[in-house]
């Protein structure tokens, strides 16, 4: 019984030292923005921002550590080593829900999300579980594994279009295959880069995912029927779409990929996932990188050009309500480009493009995916 009790013990230390090592991290990050700042103030000013200041215990603090000697009491073994394993791996070995269920005094997910992922994390109603999560389907239990939640993204609205030069253009072989120039007389409807508005959607398929590198497409449409599905590199044991097996089968130059392709390929960790729910499809960042995300539903009518949305690390957003914008047509330093698929959303690994960027194409992204969605033309 003794020997049970010190594993537990054990169990429980290692957990709060995971939230005291992140914390710790999270203040030297900010002694370094802190001390680049200084440099750059007075002696006067410096000297005074390096004194030390009083944190006194805030209530969520005091909320935190009474949440945390209920779950820990509330939780058995096999429990507590599923919750370390998770935050020791960050995610990535997180297949297993950790559920009780809720307490009068606090929200569990919240607190522990607090604990291991988002400090600044207010309520519930920030989070959204992933689709990995079992624990949904039981409305009196609550998933305690913070990697079985995902941040809701705040959409902000991009800032003015970058351009190094007004006069600038972009050159054709950097722009998009279905985003290029029209003859004034042409009002065909380009579809999507990967179908181009021939192949037909099977019925049991709501979507398909193709697989890009700048601007040459990688292996083959892989076609999704379950509700969700996972886009990954190479996680071990990971079910899904892994792009690294499709770089594999795919006839590249001699030469191989440009270096910015390989750097990018190792950004992309546990990727993303997408699923199908009663509100639209959302995707889902597991990566440790942000994602970029181009969608008509997205889209601004009063708009000249594409929006590009930021998805950070852990959060989430939904990429298509099923009401797109229509097929407008858009332009760029006055050239008359598009539209794409309106069933179609392109998402990019951990590089942006659009207005924010000098990559003003999705083409010129390292790595990117483009989701087609039901039906695709």
């Amino acid at each position: 019984m003794f020997m049970f009790r010190r594993r537990r013990t054990a169990l429980a230390k290692r957990l709060w030292k995971a939230r005291v090592r992140r914390d710790n991290e999270a203040r030297c990050a900010e002694k370094t923005s802190s001390a680049s700042a200084a440099a750059a103030q007075s002696p006067v000013a410096a000297a005074a921002s390096s004194l030390p200041s009083a944190h006194p215990s805030s209530p969520i603090e005091s909320d935190e550590r009474q949440f945390r000697n209920a779950l820990f009491k509330r939780l058995d073994d096999r429990q507590l080593e599923t919750l370390l394993r998770a935050v020791d791996t960050g995610g990535v070995d997180a297949a297993e829900c950790v559920a009780v269920r809720p307490f009068l005094f606090a929200d569990p997910a919240v607190i522990c999300c607090r604990l291991w992922r988002w400090p600044d994390l207010k309520t519930v109603e920030q989070l959204k579980s992933t689709p990995s999560c079992q624990s949904a389907k039981q409305p009196d239990m609550v998933c305690c594994n913070p990697y079985h939640w995902s941040r809701r993204c705040e959409i902000e609205r991009p800032p003015p279009p970058y351009s190094r030069f007004v006069k600038e253009k972009l050159k054709p072989e950097d722009r998009a295959p279905s985003e290029c120039s029209w003859d004034s007389n042409d009002d065909e409807l380009r579809g999507s880069f990967s179908t181009d508005g021939d192949e037909k959607q099977n019925e049991q398929e709501w979507c398909k995912v193709a697989y890009w590198e700048l601007s040459q497409r990688v292996g083959r449409l892989f076609p999704v029927e379950t509700k969700s599905v996972n886009v990954f590199w190479n996680v071990p044991l990971g079910t899904g779409l892994s792009l690294a097996a499709l770089t594999q089968h795919h006839f590249s130059p001699a030469q191989g990929p440009p270096e910015s392709v390989l750097r990018n390929r190792t950004k992309i960790g546990q990727g993303l996932a997408l699923s199908r729910e009663e509100d639209g499809v959302w995707a889902y960042n597991l990566s440790d990188w942000p994602m970029f995300v181009n969608s008509p539903t997205l889209d601004d009518p009063d708009s000249k050009s594409y929006l590009v949305f930021r998805v950070p690390s852990g959060h989430c957003l939904n990429i298509f309500t099923g009401n797109p914008h229509g097929d407008r047509i858009r332009y760029s330093n006055g050239v008359r480009v598009g539209p794409v698929d309106p069933n179609a959303v392109r998402i990019s690994f951990a590089k942006g493009w659009g207005p924010k960027y000098s990559r003003q194409e999705i083409t010129s992204c390292p790595t990117w995916i483009e989701v087609l969605l039901d039906p695709c033309r």
